[in-house]
């Protein structure tokens, strides 16, 4: 892994006295939490990459830069220490010590607190060996143990060590982080406000104030862009070209880490139907995912398996793919004794998009005797029942896997949201991460786990996403998924 020391440079904005300090973002959902231990939301991560800092972070090349941190020894495999920034405070005004990084993991790690990161940390024991260094041990060692690095670290003097019901009053509602910006309003399904911390350990940003306006629909987010209510927008997909040529406008597209499934419920316990292998293949069989996708997600790509296609575990011959083939479907669903149809519903977030593959995929399952019944709500409530385990099939989208472990992870040992269990694959998996410094490897157990999963119909792989965004032509600023919002701290108005 490398890691690059990125300390105190940031690049000034030219002097204009007629330049805006304001940015209108329109964003498509709300967050659900900006308490950043107890959510996964993007839309929230937007968010929280403003207002809080990690101890590292991935760059636009996946290479790790720190940020609370200055340096990491590691003096064995098990072993990392982090030496951390003196020159850091809180929004408070209170210095950010090794304490709130231990704080942070400790309460991540505890089952009770239920966060949903705890299963993607691995780490044995974590301490402070002074204010400003931190020590933490793996059991055994680690090739993706960095990823857990990169967590949000959260006030110890502020942020609850036990469960809590978010809502107002909250610390969820109410962050204080250490970032460029602080949380100055929240009106849910509304807006959020950011004001620049001026005191910010890397020097203040370019912009004062960001306003983030919620506005789940793209035709309205395109139409306030192309109006000048809002500044900087996700235009809907069919609409990239049209903004690309405008000349008022930038647009720039970026590659993602994102992995969009239909996803089934391996444990759902009043749905025994979907533990039959023969039914899951079905699921797989009856939707032409290379039509489907084209049509809802033209700069999207097909996806076999959770590994993205491209990345170095990712092997295409040893992914079963099921190709569209309704007749195969009809025949395992009769094999598994529903030669008269059953019903499934699939829980989505109601976006535009969602919407019209719901319609797609409800044609294409009933040609096969499948009922599809879409559940589709706002994004937040989804995203809860998906998390509560409150679903039969889900379209939602993971994101942020940098390591071959973050994809395969969630399906071992009955611990992702899926609840799917593989002894043979979970073996696999947990050798595969096992392994330091030998790729080649890691690569041949992640080839065999990838042939038992699709095999085994896990899951209905669809999508990889291409991301884009749109902003007026004056304001001067950099896209790319993987940092995100984050660049938006060096972004500045022409005047």
């Amino acid at each position: 892994m490398t890691f690059l020391l990125v300390l105190g440079f940031m690049a000034p904005a030219p002097a204009a006295a007629e330049a805006r300090t304001d940015l209108i973002w329109g964003g498509p959902q709300d967050p659900d939490s900006l308490d950043p231990r107890l959510t996964t939301s993007a839309y929230s991560e937007e968010v929280l990459e403003l207002v809080f800092n990690s101890l590292i972070y991935p760059n636009a090349d996946l290479e790790m830069e720190f940020d609370l941190a200055t340096d990491l020894e590691t003096p064995d495999d098990t072993t990392y220490i982090f030496s951390l920034r003196e020159d850091v405070t809180w929004h408070d005004g209170e210095p950010f010590t090794a304490h709130d990084v231990v704080f942070t993991y400790e309460t991540m790690m505890n089952e009770d607190f239920g966060s949903p990161h705890r299963t993607r940390i691995d780490m044995d024991t974590i301490e402070a060996l002074d204010d400003y260094t931190v020590k933490i041990t793996t059991a055994e060692p680690n090739a993706a143990a960095w990823t857990g690095f990169r967590r949000f670290i959260v006030p110890e003097h502020l942020a609850p060590a036990d469960p809590y019901d978010e809502g107002e009053g909250t610390f969820a509602f109410n962050p204080v982080g250490t970032g460029p910006y602080t949380l100055a309003e929240w009106n849910p399904n509304d807006f959020i406000r950011l004001e620049r911390y001026d005191d910010y350990f890397d020097g203040p940003a370019n912009l004062e104030t960001i306003i983030r306006r919620d506005i789940p629909e793209g035709e309205t987010r395109l139409a306030e862009l192309l109006a000048g209510s809002i500044d900087f927008t996700q235009p809907p997909e069919r609409d990239i070209d049209m903004i690309d040529e405008d000349p008022d406008f930038t647009l720039q597209m970026s590659g993602t880490l994102n992995y969009f499934p239909v996803a089934i419920n391996h444990a759902h316990p009043d749905h025994d139907i979907l533990n039959d292998v023969r039914v899951r293949k079905a699921l797989n069989y009856a939707l032409d995912k290379e039509a489907i996708v084209s049509h809802v997600w033209p700069t999207a790509s097909v996806m076999h398996n959770p590994i993205i296609a491209g990345t170095w575990a990712y092997d295409e011959e040893a992914t079963y793919k099921y190709e569209y083939n309704p007749e195969k479907a009809k025949e395992l669903l009769a094999e598994a004794g529903y030669e008269d149809g059953l019903e499934i519903t699939i829980t989505m977030s109601n976006s535009t998009e969602n919407v019209q593959f719901g319609e797609i995929a409800r044609s294409y399952y009933e040609a096969v005797g499948i009922e599809l019944v879409a559940d589709t709500m706002e994004f937040s409530a989804a995203l809860s029942k998906i998390l509560d385990g409150d679903f039969e099939l889900y379209h939602m989208g993971s994101t942020g896997m940098y390591d071959p472990h973050d994809f395969m992870n969630r399906f071992t040992h009955g611990e992702g949201v899926t609840g799917y269990n593989n002894p043979e694959f979970n073996e696999l998996v947990d050798q595969a991460v096992r392994i330091i410094d030998d790729q080649d490897a890691r690569r041949e157990l992640y080839s065999e786990a990838q042939r038992i999963m699709t095999e085994d119909a896990y899951n209905v792989p669809l999508r990889n996403s291409q991301m884009w965004m749109a902003w007026d032509s004056d304001f001067n600023f950099d896209y790319n998924y993987v940092e995100r919002s984050r660049n938006l701290i060096d972004a500045y108005w022409s005047e």
